[in-house]
């Protein structure tokens, strides 16, 4: 049933208000909440002057001492209002990359608040002090880069699921998610899920460079925007797959598998280039300090060293017993993800554990996502049968959570999950898992065949909005919810 363009208007107004007001709420808990409770650890109060005031960072903006400030009050709340990771890019954005271990943090979202402070905010320096106008451009960043990319993921939902009320109840939940604190603070979840989710957006609708242009962006936010890089492989996969079933000219097949590598590369670029820069910085200038050991590494790796070596990141690492309570602090997205997998698994095993290949002619298109004329002609080349390649006819759903279009995301999710539990620290599962689209996908498709007032919907939200008072609450006064 076509959805009319005033329905489609008055969704996109819904999603939007659901989404500014989820934030309002987050931000007017992160007050009340430091209001009313005296923080665990105060430390990032303390506010030291950059190693290099001349660096390349420091020398395009002014900042204002404490004794400059027209709000000194104003401007010191919100410096003590940036907390865990927050610290980092705030420092980052004022003095650049000081010390090996804040390699840890990629360099998109620091520049980006530079040049909100500098180019949007220059005159709020001197009445806040720089810092404080640093962390105001992260806030004001990641806030608006929540409602928008909240707007993105109702998009991706309806185009590739083709189910309006799921479309719509996945963009409500993302917006009261158990990661919801982290996406109002000054950290890079909201950016990169507005680059994923636009990106991923441009992707199924067959806008290929665009897609390359926004995952690549992303792989200069987080680390894992460089799993986009996936979905041009997928897709390259089963063309290729196709191609080979009908003993098509290999060159074509080469090409194919060779575009989809340089994609994947340009995907990854971002991401590289800051190895790079990190290996010149710190490998090359060896006068006052011996080699670090990363650096004789054959294929140098600074972001791996850097996780390993100061956040003991790696596998079965976090296997311990005084980690339990930040396994059951994961518990909620963890199950989420896991049973969103197991649920798909079970509708569709065929689709999932072949990687799509079982499917018939008739649904592969749906499967690789393919959008252009072009390719939907090169697959319905081949159709003769209703079959699949196995010989065996089967029904697959077309629409909702359960469609043929999301076996690509579930696969991705299974290998986010599997990182999440036995690689990270596992507590981040929660916002790690936050960014994939099937999460929420499921979380949706309980709530409309189960009921939002039926035990599994009371059991979704009250979960979801528990964790945003109580994260609000830890993650505000550095208590631990990271």
């Amino acid at each position: 049933m076509a959805i009319s363009s005033s329905t489609k208007e008055r969704h996109r107004r819904t999603v939007l208000s659901i989404a500014v007001k989820s934030r309002v709420l987050v931000l007017t808990l992160f007050f009340v909440w430091r209001w009313l409770a005296d923080p665990y650890d105060t430390s990032a109060e303390l506010n030291r002057p950059c190693l290099a005031e001349n660096s390349a960072w420091s020398a395009d903006i002014d900042g204002a001492t404490d004794a400059d400030r027209w709000a000194p009050r104003l401007g010191r709340a919100i410096e003590k209002s940036v907390v865990w990771d927050g610290v980092y890019y705030v420092k980052i954005a004022e003095c650049g990359y000081e010390y090996e271990q804040v390699h840890a943090f990629l360099p998109l979202l620091p520049l980006l608040m530079r040049f909100v402070a500098r180019t949007f905010l220059p005159k709020l320096i001197p009445l806040l002090g720089l810092r404080a106008t640093l962390a105001l451009a992260g806030y004001l960043i990641n806030n608006v880069s929540f409602v928008l990319a909240a707007y993105f993921l109702y998009r991706l939902t309806r185009a590739l699921l083709e189910d309006e009320k799921l479309a719509l109840t996945a963009a409500a939940l993302f917006c009261f998610n158990p990661a919801s604190a982290f996406y109002s603070a000054v950290y890079s979840e909201s950016l990169f899920a507005l680059l994923s989710f636009t990106g991923l957006v441009c992707f199924v609708s067959g806008a290929k460079w665009p897609s390359i242009v926004f995952f690549g962006l992303s792989s200069g936010v987080r680390s894992n925007g460089i799993l986009h890089a996936g979905f041009f492989l997928f897709q390259a996969m089963h063309k290729v797959f196709h191609l080979a079933s009908l003993q098509r000219s290999s060159m074509r097949i080469v090409s194919i598998v060779l575009v989809a590598i340089l994609q994947s590369v340009a995907v990854a670029a971002p991401f590289l280039a800051f190895q790079t820069y990190g290996y010149f910085q710190l490998c090359h200038d060896q006068i006052r300090s011996p080699p670090r050991p990363w650096c004789k590494s054959p294929l140098p790796y600074l972001y791996g060293f850097v996780q390993s070596q100061y956040w003991q990141v790696g596998f079965l690492r976090y296997f311990q017993l005084k980690q339990l309570p930040n396994f059951l602090l994961a518990s909620p997205m963890l199950s989420l993800a896991i049973f969103s997998i197991f649920t798909y698994a079970k509708k569709q095993p065929k689709l999932l554990f072949s990687l799509g290949l079982a499917a018939s002619p008739s649904t592969q298109s749906k499967v690789a996502m393919f959008s252009h004329v072009d390719e939907m002609t090169f697959l319905a080349k081949g159709k003769g049968a209703s079959k699949g390649p196995g010989g065996e006819d089967y029904k697959v759903a077309s629409r909702g959570f359960f469609s043929p279009a999301a076996v690509c995301f579930l696969i991705q999710l299974c290998f986010m999950t599997a990182v999440a539990m036995f690689v990270m620290h596992v507590q981040v599962a929660t916002r790690f898992l936050s960014v994939s689209p099937p999460v929420y996908w499921c979380g949706a498709h309980l709530l409309l065949n189960g009921g939002a007032r039926g035990k599994t919907g009371k059991l979704i939200w009250s979960s979801f909005l528990a964790y945003v008072s109580v994260g609000s609450l830890l993650f505000i006064n550095f208590y631990p919810f990271t």
